[in-house]
């Protein structure tokens, strides 16, 4: 037997995946994968914002409905995109902490400059029975003239705090009298219609905080 013979026939190594060529597309495929990755992360990164307040899911913020404002028309969200929203659940006869909230977010706005004129404060009243459309035109007014003031039947207020995650009761103080008492939180809602992060009076008693979270959320836009 030959030498030919014992080698045999040569016969060519079938090519895998479509040769050099198949690698290079995986390659650059696998390469456009990583950068998108890359891309995403540090997209994400840069619209990243570290606020003062407790942060939240960022879901869409829950309707209002049956709420009408001290105009008597209903309240919605459209009419509040790019804008940064501050919602605080209370009632005008509170005798400390939602005088005191108001006052401290008035006193955050001011420091703003021209962005105040995209942060809205919207004040939904607890107490419906007493707060009637002209008491909380002229309470709002003392603090914030352009805040939103809310108003419903009880079972519509009600309704809104449980989806807002504010509690509440009615105490009684006798005569005809009483009091609310209520989480007393101011939620921010960013100008994409989603919540952001809850303050608790203490967040907010250092008026540069709420400053700083607004002109950071206005900005990254």
């Amino acid at each position: 037997m030959t030498q030919t013979e014992v080698a045999g026939p040569v016969v060519a190594s079938p090519r895998r995946h479509g040769g050099w060529k198949g690698s290079a597309r995986r390659a650059a495929l696998a390469s456009l994968v990583l950068l998108a990755a890359v891309w995403a992360w540090a997209h994400l990164q840069s619209h990243s914002v570290d606020l003062h307040g407790t942060a939240l899911k960022p879901l869409p913020a829950p309707t209002l409905p049956g709420l009408t404002d001290t105009q008597g028309k209903a309240f919605s969200w459209a009419h509040e995109r790019g804008r940064a929203v501050l919602v605080f659940f209370g009632y005008t006869h509170c005798p400390d902490v939602c005088p005191l909230t108001l006052a401290a977010l008035a006193q955050s706005l001011r420091q703003l400059g021209p962005l105040r004129q995209r942060v809205r404060v919207v004040f939904v009243t607890l107490d419906p029975a007493r707060d009637t459309a002209p008491v909380l035109r002229t309470y709002l007014g003392s603090f914030m003239p352009d805040a939103i003031g809310l108003r419903a039947t009880l079972p519509e207020v009600t309704a809104s705090a449980r989806q807002w995650h504010i509690t509440w009761r009615r105490v009684d103080t006798g005569g005809g009298q009483y009091w609310i008492d209520h989480t007393a939180a101011v939620t921010l809602v960013g100008p994409n219609g989603r919540w952001l992060a809850r303050y608790g009076y203490g967040q907010l008693t250092n008026p540069d905080w709420l400053a700083d979270d607004l002109r950071a959320v206005l900005e990254r836009g």
